[in-house]
């Protein structure tokens, strides 16, 4: 098959797979391992802007990321491709590329399946064996918390002890307006008092659960806290039904956050605290407009139950992530938040992670440790603002979305500061890395719409949406900057239709088409590989596409379709992206480390498949195996 070269560089591209990978050997053999290793991933913690923070002076914590300087720093860690945070995060854990772990992508089809049909690159089984299977087979104790690919949904994915990220919750998000009509005269809370008569409103949340009730009732009681002849409000005091009730109340002003929680069973025998965490947007005098955001309603999950009971008293339950929003843009629909709301969300988000490292640094035994925290991640996907070209871009947006970006790393380097602080670096080792960088993005495309101009793809309706129809010759699973395209294969594929002899022509049509894109002039695609040539960038997997395609950055790929004649490509919501080739300066990712047994040690670059075996070092245990026992 022929592909432009300017879109295929072979010599380039074998380079990829192996930049950094055996030139820096960061890890020497320490003269005596660790007591307890402590791995932590930064998800989106990116190596230039951390650098510039460095510079800058933006990190406060005596004992955050800046204490590594001196010990070992990877100034530049090199994530696999694509640089996306399932493949990563693989690689990572297990020290090898995609083409073994199987994870290709954050979202892939597997082979065989029919169109339409994706699996999940956090759900997916890994070829390669991890960190903690490896200590557990060499009779170490391990522990778990959020980190992707370690869910409990199998052996090889479960821990001795863990926690998992929840990703739905029981309650979504929404925002409560209170018309005065709906208070009425209640009797004070015990031990409350007001200078007018308290007024209280109830109201249900719907849940969604095993073994929840299908609602709970809340009530807020208005109080007043002086008088003049007149009821003027300013207190709300929220309260959950007395069946559910930990018998905690909630005072707040507006503005205010509260939790809102109820006690429900646990899967595991035992019970649990399933709650939202809610703000007070307004509390008018006359309490005609009262306005709450409630958030979803998560709770923690956890392994076994005792841990997961250790977890609940020390962290709380689960907040969940902050909520969508686009804060840089001035955003305030009415099931949003703002950018005030949203950054008390992160801290929340990121002082739950870490009080749930505490804990287990505190209560259990262990010799490594791998946590996790997602905050840099979630905050510049939508607040990364730094280009004109990208959607409502002004100065004054793009000065504030800097400032949330920075409030989103001063989090991480809060939180190593804080679990340094529960280590004994003496005797313990803590090392810290992140997943990839983030680029800045301006225009989405949309791949299958695309291919559908070519005559390569269908949509078809529905409902209320699009999706690729499995009369379609190919079809695009797409996210940040890489795409998998697959052709449907009669024969290898359920329901394909290619016959054998026309795939040639159909993958050249789609390479073609994807060359020839550009959006005002510019190319949207970086590099398009066939599938004979992904063994040279690590991704030469039964999972990945018959041609995979890196997007420019600025570019974001997605896999929408819509009615023919749609547009295939649209100014991007997002505003920062990755899954870019790992070639790109802004991809590049931190590796740290510090305490017990590190070496010593700068290097300019190295690849971040050579943290499995660093931490398997220190600790004084065979690296993890390229494939499971």
């Amino acid at each position: 098959m022929h592909v432009p070269t300017a879109l295929l560089a072979p010599a380039a591209i074998a380079a990829l797979a192996c930049a950094g990978a055996d030139t820096a050997r960061p890890a020497d053999v320490p003269a005596a391992p660790a007591r307890r290793v402590v791995l932590l991933s930064l998800d989106g913690f990116a190596a230039g802007r951390h650098l510039e923070n460095l510079r800058a002076g933006i990190y406060a914590d005596p004992d955050g990321v800046a204490a590594f300087a001196g010990s070992f720093v990877a100034e530049r860690a090199i994530p696999v491709n694509p640089t996306l945070t399932a493949p990563s995060h693989a690689a990572i854990a297990t020290g090898a590329f995609p083409a073994a772990t199987g994870i290709v992508a954050n979202v892939f089809r597997l082979p065989g399946a029919p169109i339409g049909q994706e699996t999940s690159g956090f759900e997916a089984p890994w070829g390669a064996e991890p960190l903690w299977e490896a200590f557990r087979r060499q009779g170490k104790r391990v522990g778990v918390l959020e980190f992707p690919g370690c869910d409990g949904t199998a052996p090889s994915r479960t821990a001795d002890f863990g926690a998992t990220y929840v990703n739905t919750p029981f309650a979504r998000a929404r925002t409560l307006t209170f018309a005065a009509s709906r208070f009425t005269t209640a009797a004070l809370p015990p031990g409350w008092t007001s200078a007018s008569p308290a007024r209280r409103a109830t109201f249900t949340v719907n849940l969604a659960g095993a073994g929840l009730p299908a609602t709970a009732t809340f009530t807020l009681t208005a109080l007043a806290s002086s008088g003049d002849g007149a009821a003027a409000y300013d207190t709300l005091v929220a309260d959950d039904d007395a069946d559910l009730t930990n018998g905690v109340l909630a005072r707040v002003h507006a503005g205010e956050w509260f939790p809102l929680r109820l006690r429900a069973p646990d899967p595991d025998g035992g019970s649990r605290t399933i709650g939202g965490w809610c703000v007070l947007r307004a509390l008018p005098p006359d309490l005609d407009g009262v306005t709450v955001y409630r958030g979803g309603f998560y709770a923690t999950e956890a392994y076994p139950r005792a841990f997961r009971e250790a977890l609940e008293a020390g962290a709380g339950f689960w907040p969940g992530p902050p909520d969508e929003c686009l804060p840089d843009r001035g955003g305030n629909d009415s099931e949003g938040v703002t950018l005030t709301e949203m950054l008390a969300q992160m801290r929340r988000f990121s002082e739950y992670f870490t009080a749930c490292a505490r804990t287990a640094v505190e209560r259990e035994r262990f010799d490594l440790l791998v946590l996790y925290q997602p905050i840099v991640d979630e905050v510049e996907h939508r607040s990364l603002l730094v280009d004109p070209r990208q959607l409502d871009y002004t100065p004054a947006h793009a000065a504030t979305a800097r400032t949330t970006v920075t409030e989103a790393f001063r989090a991480g380097d809060r939180a190593v500061g804080e679990l340094a602080r529960t280590l004994d670096l003496t005797r313990d080792a803590l090392v810290v890395v992140s997943d990839h960088g983030m680029a800045p993005v301006w225009e989405s495309v949309e791949v299958n719409q695309l291919l559908q101009e070519a005559g390569l793809a269908a949509g078809e309706k529905v409902g209320k949406g699009w999706r690729v129809a499995p009369r379609s010759r190919m079809a695009a699973y797409a996210g940040g900057g890489c795409a998998h395209l697959y052709v449907n294969l009669k024969g290898r594929d359920a329901g394909g239709v290619v016959d054998p002899a026309e795939m040639k022509d159909v993958v050249r049509a789609a390479a073609v088409a994807l060359a020839r894109a550009q959006v005002e002039g510019s190319n949207v695609v970086e590099t398009i590989i066939p599938r004979e040539g992904l063994a040279a960038v690590g991704l030469d997997a039964p999972a990945s596409g018959d041609l995979v395609v890196f997007f420019r950055p600025g570019f974001s790929a997605d896999s929408g379709i819509g009615a023919p004649g749609a547009p295939w490509h649209a100014p991007a919501e997002l505003c920062g992206r990755h899954g870019y080739l790992n070639t790109h300066r802004e991809m590049a990712a931190i590796w740290l480390a510090r305490g017990a047994g590190v070496p010593h040690r700068r290097v300019a670059e190295a690849s971040l498949t050579e943290v499995a075996a660093f931490v398997s070092r220190l600790a004084g245990v065979e690296p993890p195996r390229r494939a499971h026992p």
